[in-house]
């Protein structure tokens, strides 16, 4: 067995996940184990290294809808800013029982539409349960003003402000009689009403309105918007990208033999980078980065803060005075691709940052950096 040493095996671009697993399939038949680091990966073991990064993105899979119109009666569940799985329960509304005695005098039927108008404000519209909703009022369209809610295109029931219908749902309006002959009316959605009737009597603490949850369809990360009428939750989904597509990385001290034996006939696995017979050892900054990347190296970081004077206060340092050129070649001192040198494509001084142009397995790829990020050779 050699010195274990790092190598990279080019793929497929999209294959490196399946390349990984039969590689690592290999090495267990062949008892090559001891010839590899092992490395320990969201609880799995591996001799084969993906490294990946999570991305934050506001796209939704198809049909599925990230965001989610959760009034305020009901109860936030989970956590802004915190993760959120498909199925977990977003918000709750808990079940509602009546405060006093009191007798039902009155049940009307109606339909319920709800307008959100641009300015995000809502305008609720309550149309008679013997009247019939056009088939085009749905959930998600988008409505102009004066266009008729009814199919008898009823003038009483037009819309003022366009806007986005957001809820149509069919509701009863219960009045209710106390003892001292005081009135109150509820607005309650059909599905969520307990038994009602006129004449019905209720007892004080008795179920009126049963406990309704809205649940994630997505998984991702949790954001929270408050509204005049209702909270907006959004679910960002978290992407995992892989960082060098079409590469699996090893440290190995097999026989160079054996090194092209683990990749004959692997299928989407293509050669070691660096010759094409012959695997070279990936070493300096490159091989840094691909560490750094997979969490095994610590990344450096230049902090922009310093104390006063007490050495309790913390300020953000005056702005950078660039010296630098485009077209310069520079050193990297700051983030996962720090020692690597690059020439400068571009600078924005506005933003204080800078595009460096740096070679990796020979392809140049281009890194965004503050100024304070890189060193003059």
């Amino acid at each position: 067995m050699r010195l274990k040493k790092w190598y990279a095996i080019q793929t497929y671009a999209g294959s490196e996940l399946k390349v990984k697993e039969d590689l690592n399939d290999r090495i267990r038949k062949r008892e090559w184990d001891r010839a590899l680091e092992r490395f320990t990966i969201e609880g799995g073991e591996t001799f084969f290294l993906v490294p990946v990064e999570e991305v934050i993105t506001s796209r939704s899979r198809r049909g599925v809808s990230s965001e989610y119109r959760i009034p305020y009666e009901y109860d936030l569940v989970a956590k802004p800013n915190e993760r959120i799985s498909r199925g977990d329960v977003i918000a709750r509304k808990p079940p509602r029982h009546i405060e006093e005695k009191a007798t039902v005098t009155e049940v009307e039927s109606l339909h319920r539409v709800i307008v959100e108008m641009t300015n995000r404000n809502e305008e609720i519209y309550y149309v008679p349960g013997d009247k019939r909703i056009r088939r085009d009022i749905r959930v998600g369209e988008k409505i102009r003003n004066g266009v008729p809610l009814t199919s008898d295109s009823d003038e009483k029931y037009v819309i003022v402000n366009r806007g986005t219908i957001v809820s149509r749902d069919k509701i009863r309006r219960v009045t209710f009689e106390a003892e001292d002959g005081k009135e109150k009316k509820r607005i309650i959605p059909e599905k969520y009403l307990s038994r009602v009737r006129i004449g019905l009597n209720f007892e004080a603490g008795d179920l009126l309105e049963t406990e309704d949850q809205i649940s994630s369809r997505a998984s991702g990360l949790l954001k929270v918007k408050e509204y005049k009428d209702k909270r907006i939750v959004t679910i960002q989904r978290i992407e995992k990208r892989r960082l060098f597509p079409g590469y699996v990385f090893a440290r190995m001290g097999l026989e160079e033999e054996q090194m092209m034996e683990l990749i004959d006939g692997v299928k989407g696995a293509v050669r070691y980078v660096g010759s094409r017979y012959k695997p070279m050892p990936i070493e300096g900054p490159e091989m840094k980065l691909i560490k750094r990347k997979a969490g095994l190296l610590p990344i450096p970081s230049i902090t922009s803060v310093s104390a006063s004077a007490d050495g309790t206060d913390e300020h953000r340092e005056p702005r950078v005075e660039i010296d630098f050129t485009v077209g310069e070649v520079v050193e990297i001192i700051d983030g996962p691709f720090a020692d690597f040198t690059g020439a400068i494509k571009e600078i924005d001084k506005e933003a204080e940052e800078l595009t460096v142009m740096v070679k990796i397995f020979g392809r140049e790829t281009p890194v965004r950096l503050g100024f304070e990020g890189i060193e003059k050779l």
